[in-house]
């Protein structure tokens, strides 16, 4: 935000002081009372200084506080908010535009009367945030700005998240997410394959030109072999705030690695001249889990839903496609002349008793999806 009045400063200070207290007062009332209703909190609530949509906010994140430790009690304290909480707004109570020259938020306040343009606030934003505001509050993307790429014209329907004001630094700052859905496309080109696995987290392939690109899982092996032995310790001595501190860090770990794991398979899939990524059907892999070995936890714990998704949507944004295949025998099928046998690969390496195509296995593997027909869904709609 640009710097605000003293009276603003004041005014966001004492709001967010006031959501936290609405917070906690949640916690007691459902701590002393399991039954009580979410309209009888709000009523109890009425007391505090805030609008009422923003007490509501107080009440849902708090209950959903509540809900975590409850499932969580043997790992975790009873959840309390701290005075510098930021302040949460549902997408329909807060609004941009654009006035005199300036991008301007307007957010509920306790300030008195209703919100106008007047009330709005003046905020600072870079040029990539104003490309997609833009584009939010006019429903069209301005092609000559520096940041607009020809894949963009694949989304559509844009809509606005929750946003939240909190502070940093020495300032005010008001973050807010942007969803958009993507237009289907018809092309059936080119394929490449992505094989995930144990020590290398995955595999892209290119069956055609004999290319891959591989993404070494032994430094993730040893940060979750890591964090399983420090959250081992904690739960051993208690420490219910430092274990949280800990599952927080492991999963922001896992997330910034999927994000650059999705990033260069997109790219190695358009330098390949793909359209499209196939990738194994990977829904029931949680049930084999009593299958595995102790060495193969961390394919159980690295967050393969969250690799795919991040790769889906990166890939749709550079117009390629990501489908999923049958992954029935992908790592005991020859890449060359398509011999299926359970001998053929050991360990790490395939060696076809056929042909004698050797191999690494996993990349062996990714060669075999993207050759793999893809699953078609069914549409089960009545007529």
């Amino acid at each position: 935000m640009f710097e605000p009045t003293k009276t603003k400063l004041e005014m966001y200070e004492t709001m967010r002081s006031h959501f936290s207290d609405a917070c906690n007062k949640t916690l007691e009332l459902k701590k002393s009372n399991l039954k009580m209703k979410a309209t009888e909190i709000d009523h109890a609530l009425d007391g505090i200084e805030l609008p009422s949509t923003l007490r509501q906010e107080a009440r849902k994140l708090a209950l959903s506080r509540y809900q975590d430790w409850k499932k969580n009690q043997k790992t975790k304290g009873f959840p309390s908010f701290k005075n510098k909480i930021a302040i949460l707004f549902n997408n329909q109570n807060w609004h941009l535009r654009f006035d005199k020259g300036y991008l301007k938020v307007g957010i509920p306040t306790i300030e008195e009367g209703n919100l106008n343009i007047d009330k709005y606030v003046p905020v600072k934003a870079n040029e990539y945030s104003l490309f997609w505001v833009s584009y939010l509050l006019k429903n069209e993307m301005d092609k000559a700005n520096r940041h607009y790429q020809p894949s963009y014209e694949g989304i559509s329907k844009p809509k606005k998240g929750n946003g939240q004001l909190y502070y940093k630094n020495g300032k005010w700052f008001f973050s807010f997410s942007i969803t958009f859905e993507m237009k289907q496309t018809d092309k059936k080109e080119k394929a490449i394959g992505v094989d995930r696995g144990l020590r290398l987290v995955a595999v892209a392939g290119d069956a055609n030109s004999g290319k891959y690109l591989t993404f070494n899982g032994r430094h993730i092996g040893h940060i979750r072999r890591k964090f399983a032995r420090l959250r081992h310790a904690l739960q051993k001595a208690k420490n219910t705030k430092a274990l949280k501190r800990l599952e927080d860090k492991e999963q922001r770990i896992i997330k910034y690695w999927n994000h650059v794991i999705s990033k260069k398979m997109v790219r190695f899939a358009l330098s390949c001249g793909a359209c499209v990524i196939k990738i194994e059907d990977l829904t029931s892999i949680r049930s084999m889990k009593k299958f595995w070995k102790l060495s193969d936890r961390n394919i159980n714990s690295w967050a393969f839903f969250d690799l795919e998704t991040k790769l889906t949507y990166k890939a749709t944004l550079a117009e390629l496609r990501v489908e999923k295949v049958n992954p029935y025998k992908t790592s005991q099928e020859c890449s060359k002349c398509g011999e299926i046998k359970k001998s053929n690969r050991r360990k790490d390496t395939y060696t076809c008793s056929s042909c004698g195509h050797k191999e690494n296995a996993d990349i062996n593997a990714s060669f075999n999806i993207a050759r793999r027909p893809s699953i078609v869904k069914e549409d089960n709609s009545a007529a």
